[in-house]
């Protein structure tokens, strides 16, 4: 408050010197100017080594005469500065530094040379393709100014290709969209992180635009993997040419004839996809979009229809396949419409789309495209979109290419294990999980001792493409250290490691291999060790239950009943309740649709024999039987006819008693001998062994739940509830509910329907709480205690697992009545049974959480 004003007088009076001298050097502002003029623009609307940015000034002096200091050597450089305002270029830093005097007389022009850019930087490196600010300076300290966009060459990573696929509605009316995959043929992951900024130079007719990026910078590709990175509209009439900056890759589409009409210049054109900011849409979703029109004159603009399909859609996946177009279940009418558009958008909406396919098929997970016309205006535009599906279901595609492995021994403790993929024809691999295989260590009793994820990026969707050359597809071969830590991964032994892909399609190879090398056993490690997945015969009908998740298809063949795990294993073949066959099948994971049986999946391998049911069959004439005549066991076309008429009655009420066992066991005794056949294995004609053989083991596992009963002692759902109902009758055994459970327990004075439920035992089941099993056990107990339920997708990632597998030992601990799952909402999630709470809670070897 008390400061002197001696000390501010000094500062104005050296700016005031200061501002004196700068106008002795460049006459008075505004009198003294530079003006900058560009003779040859490019078509384009950025700037290229072919097209450079080239200005050409004039110093021009309006004022008195002046005199200005100059660099005789640099009289123009350029300074550059990229979007965010930094400087990127000075192009003083190249000059040496020289002064020397110049005049300018009163009303003097002084032309200079044209400067061209470089588009390099101080090093001679080109520029990344971006926008700049340009500054034209010159020395005396006159300035000019331009904001440009630049494309600078750039070269595609080593091995890489691009492709082109184009694609159009099957009555060719409307634009075509031409599709441009990036392709990674090498063997070698390539990551596109460092790849330089590029985007793909597009002409359309005669319209010049810059497109997406030219390698979707971030991504990883693993071998063979192929992305879309670009999708250009156009109508046939319109030649195209899509290349990257320098053209290193240039298409360029033929030209045609059509009568398409072209779009208004005074209507704009966008199509919004509500709901989903980030276009990720996953199982369950609705895609929900609509057309923005704007008029792009400063007056409103009238549009006018004549028709009630004012706006359609049609959804292309990316390798060019219409999988949804809106005009197939339409039915235009003529009406008369005009609309006044102005700056506020008017809206069109456009139909929804469930991710289904026409045939009834869930879409599989990867990049859609949706494209959006208003067909009387010749309006077009599109939007990529990503889909995340759960649901694999009967319709994936079968895969004819074969997996290539071998196994080699780097040293005493480490292998090489090599991986291929290999085809008569070229084909797309759809993945469905992060990673690309999988390699699954089984012992000699068919027991996964480990399990190995391989190539993984956490991108779902993804595609590869698998050549058809003799050499095929080959993959980095991941070495595997057998000791980690100090400690075997795995116990000495003969093993088989099954390679499996992890895609919509099955495919599948198997090696022999021991550990260590010299490792001698009774089993060999040649091609003569059993298979883990053996091959067996299946003769019948397929019979069709539709459930929530689609069609679960079930094949009783008088002995057992099995569902079908993916309907499309061979190419051509499909299965279907009007035929009857003989099928080669091995065990596989059940469909989402066969989620709700207890029975074993199986895959078809092989069509030995097929034929059609007769539409009709004569009438049966009943012949007198000798005594010496056995029992005749139905046809299985017979079989199979039951099966199809009481599938559809039963089919709601086979779901609820497969999930609840209160309901099971009165509808095996009612007499639903289907339920009784699934899972039906080793089942011996000796009624009291069976029963003697179970209650000696609930005498060692009182409370021992149904279904855990028929896994221990391998007995099917109607044997077992036979020797039950018979114990309990005898008064042998008791049952008491728990929840969907059926416990049952011995008849004992300390064991009896009055002891309290407190007192009741808990059969005491262990799994190693090191292995993945005990992991999921403790996951699942640290989210109950939260009151979560992860899904197997979570659980999948928290513990850096495929979903297979975890799937796998999911349903081991369900088996065993350890883990039970639920439907909450879309997602089947999972949580802890009773036992598995008990155990957690009294075992020393699992983690606690004493606060709970």
């Amino acid at each position: 408050m008390g400061e002197k004003p001696a000390g501010r007088m000094l500062v104005l009076v050296g700016l005031l010197f200061a501002s004196l001298f700068i106008g002795m050097a460049s006459a008075e502002p505004g009198e003294l100017t530079l003006e900058v003029s560009e003779d040859t623009p490019p078509e384009t609307a950025w700037y290229s080594p072919q097209h450079p940015l080239i200005l050409t000034p004039t110093l021009v002096n309006n004022g008195p005469d002046a005199s200005l200091t100059v660099n005789p050597v640099c009289p123009f450089v350029y300074n550059v500065y990229d979007i965010s305002g930094a400087q990127v270029v000075n192009g003083m830093d190249a000059c040496p530094v020289r002064e020397q005097g110049m005049d300018v007389f009163a009303g003097e022009r002084v032309s200079f040379d044209p400067v061209a850019w470089s588009m390099k930087d101080t090093e001679g490196q080109w520029l990344e393709s971006s926008q700049y600010t340009v500054e034209l300076y010159h020395s005396s300290g006159l300035t000019f100014t331009q904001d440009v966009v630049v494309q600078t060459p750039v070269a595609v990573p080593d091995g890489l290709a691009f492709s082109v696929i184009t694609t159009e509605r099957p009555d060719a009316e409307g634009p075509r969209a031409h599709l441009v995959s990036l392709y990674n043929p090498t063997s070698s992951t390539v990551n596109l992180s460092t790849t330089p900024t590029c985007f793909f130079e597009i002409q359309r007719g005669q319209h010049h635009l810059l497109g997406s990026s030219c390698f979707n910078s971030g991504a990883t590709l693993i071998p063979g993997e192929s992305i879309l990175v670009e999708q250009v509209l156009a109508f046939p009439d319109e030649a195209v040419t899509i290349s990257t900056p320098g053209e290193e890759f240039t298409y360029t589409s033929s030209e045609e004839t059509s009568t398409t009409s072209s779009p208004s210049p005074s209507i704009a054109m966008s199509v919004e996809v509500s709901g989903n900011t980030d276009s990720i849409f996953e199982q369950g979703d609705q895609l929900r979009s609509e057309v923005l029109l704007v008029s792009t004159d400063v007056d409103p603009v009238v549009v006018e229809f004549t028709t009630s399909c004012k706006a359609e859609m049609w959804v292309l996946d990316d390798v060019g396949n219409i999988v949804f177009d809106s005009r197939d279940s339409k039915t235009c009418t003529a009406i008369e419409l005009e609309l006044a558009l102005s700056e506020e958008p008017a809206r069109l909406s456009l139909p929804q789309w469930n991710f289904y396919l026409d045939d009834g098929c869930a879409a599989p997970s990867g990049t859609y495209i949706v494209v959006a016309e208003v067909p009387e205006h010749g309006l077009v535009t599109s939007q990529s979109i990503h889909y995340l599906s759960q649901n694999i279901g009967t319709c994936a595609e079968a895969i004819t290419a074969s997996i290539d492995a071998s196994l080699t021994w780097l040293d005493d403790s480490t292998i090489n294990l090599s991986v291929g993929l290999s085809g008569e024809t070229s084909e797309y691999v759809r993945l469905t999980e992060p990673c690309t295989f999988e390699a699954i260590f089984f012992d000699a009793e068919g027991d996964i001792a480990h399990a190995l994820p391989m190539f993984c990026t956490f991108n779902q969707g993804r595609k590869i493409l698998v050549p058809p050359s003799p050499d095929g597809l080959v993959f980095d071969s991941p070495v595997i250290d057998l000791v980690q830590d100090g400690t075997a991964i795995i116990p000495e032994g003969v093993y088989t490691v099954q390679v499996n892909i992890l895609a919509t399609g099955k495919s599948t190879t198997s090696l022999p291999f021991s550990w260590p090398q010299d490792h001698q056993d009774d089993a060999t490690t040649t091609a003569d060790a059993p298979l883990v997945n053996e091959e067996f015969e299946l003769l019948g009908t397929w019979a069709e239950i539709s459930t929530e998740q689609g069609t679960c298809y079930v094949m009783d063949d008088g002995e057992a009943t099995h569902l079908l795990s993916n309907a499309k294993t061979l190419p051509d073949w499909s299965p279907s309740a009007q035929t009857q066959g003989l099928y080669v099948v091995v065990l596989a994971d059940p469909s989402p649709a066969c989620a709700g049986f207890i029975a074993p999946s199986v895959e078809v391998v092989e069509v030995r024999m097929e034929e059609a049911l007769a539409a009709e069959e004569e009438p049966v004439v009943a012949a007198p039987i000798a005594e010496e005549t056995p029992l005749v066991q139905s046809s299985p076309a017979v079989a199979v006819v039951s099966v199809v008429v009481t599938a559809s009655i039963l089919s709601l009420f086979i779901v609820a008693a497969t999930t609840n066992e209160a309901l099971r066991l009165p509808a095996t005794v009612a007499g639903l001998w289907f339920l009784g056949l699934l899972g039906k294995t080793h089942e011996t004609t000796d009624g009291r062994y069976q029963r003697g053989r179970l209650m000696g083991y609930l005498t060692a596992n009182p409370g021992c739940h149904f279904r855990a009963l028929m896994s221990a002692l391998e007995m099917s759902n109607g044997q077992i509830t036979h020797h039950l109902r018979i114990l309990e009758a005898e008064e042998h055994v008791w049952r008491k509910n728990d929840g969907r459970l059926v416990r049952f327990y011995p008849l004992t004075n300390q064991l009896n329907p009055s002891t309290k439920e407190a007192d009741l035992p808990v059969p005491p089941l262990s799994p190693d709480p090191n292995s993945l099993q005990g992991k999921i056990l403790n996951l699942l107990d640290e989210d109950g205690g939260m009151g979560q339920f992860p899904t197997q997708a979570e659980l999948a990632k928290r513990l850096e697992k495929s979903q297979q597998l975890i799937s796998h030992h999911l349903r081991t601990l369900q088996k065993f009545g350890l883990v039970e799952r639920r439907k909450m909402g879309v997602k089947n999630r999972y949580k802890l049974t009773r036992e598995a709470i008990f155990l957690l809670e009294t075992s020393a070897d699992f983690a606690h959480d004493d606060a709970r």
